[in-house]
């Protein structure tokens, strides 16, 4: 294993997880963790009177991550502006051509 990969302890959701990562991402998938059991306390709250199980609260917190990741990709995919300069570029050029 490359020298720039070690291994770290995670916990999550009540346990703990070792992974093998690059240093400069330590701190990413710690801060990750820490989001997960973020959500996970606050589903726990949110629904104490259900009592629901702790794969019910990683799966709602898994759902929940997911979909803010989706939501991130909408906003950065510009492809669609892209799609519509080319258009306005061919039309600009056939205007010129035009005149």
């Amino acid at each position: 294993m490359p020298t720039d990969f070690f291994k770290i302890q995670l916990y999550v959701a009540e346990k703990h997880y070792p992974l093998n990562c690059k240093r400069v991402e330590e701190g990413i998938y710690r801060k990750a963790a820490t989001n997960i059991n973020e959500k996970i306390i606050r589903y726990s709250s949110k629904f104490a009177a259900a009592k629901l199980e702790l794969k019910d609260l990683l799966a709602m917190a898994a759902i929940d991550i997911s979909a803010d990741n989706l939501r991130i990709k909408q906003i950065q995919d510009i492809s669609p502006v892209f799609d519509k300069i080319e258009a306005l570029d061919k039309e600009l050029e056939e205007y010129l051509k035009v005149k």
